[in-house]
């Protein structure tokens, strides 16, 4: 399930950037973010070079993200890397559970190493040492109840 993740993710078009739009929109004209919705900012760090590409994914049940699937995402892009890390800013998040995986594309192949030993780095919200096994909802999830959020990951 993580290998078709990681496929599957890796194929993501370069539009897909630093930030993204999830199901909830402000209204047209609206300045203010829709009520019960959040700014979501995520740092990923530890990683070894700043080749390639950085791809993520934001989850929001345990169904999608056990999936492994990036087409059931709320939202899911490729971060440019700087400095050995990446800022990620995603708007209006519903208030709710959630979790992220990442993924260091490190020769910019398009294609991610599932050998959990090889340079292309991964990470989970809330997971602090390497990813042996499959990731779990319930260590991985974290909760949004205020306008603005942040979390940091590390690559291993």
């Amino acid at each position: 399930m993580l290998a078709a993740f990681l496929a599957a993710i890796a194929s993501l078009p370069a539009a897909a950037q630093t930030s993204s739009q999830p199901a909830a929109q402000p209204a047209q004209g609206a300045t203010q973010p829709a009520p019960n919705t959040a700014t979501l900012k995520i740092t990923v760090s530890g990683l070894e070079s700043n080749d390639g590409a950085l791809f993520w994914t934001l989850y929001n049940s345990q169904d999608t993200f056990e999936a492994f699937d990036p087409d059931t995402a709320l939202a899911k892009g490729k971060c440019q890397i700087t400095d050995q890390s990446c800022t990620i800013t995603v708007e209006n998040v519903p208030y709710g559970e959630y979790a992220v995986l990442v993924a260091h594309d490190v020769n910019g192949d398009g294609e991610i190493d599932r050998n959990p030993l090889s340079d292309e780095l991964k990470g989970v919200s809330n997971y602090t040492s390497k990813l042996w096994w499959k990731p779990n909802w319930d260590d991985a999830k974290f909760t949004i109840n205020k306008p603005s959020m942040a979390i940091a990951i590390s690559v291993y």
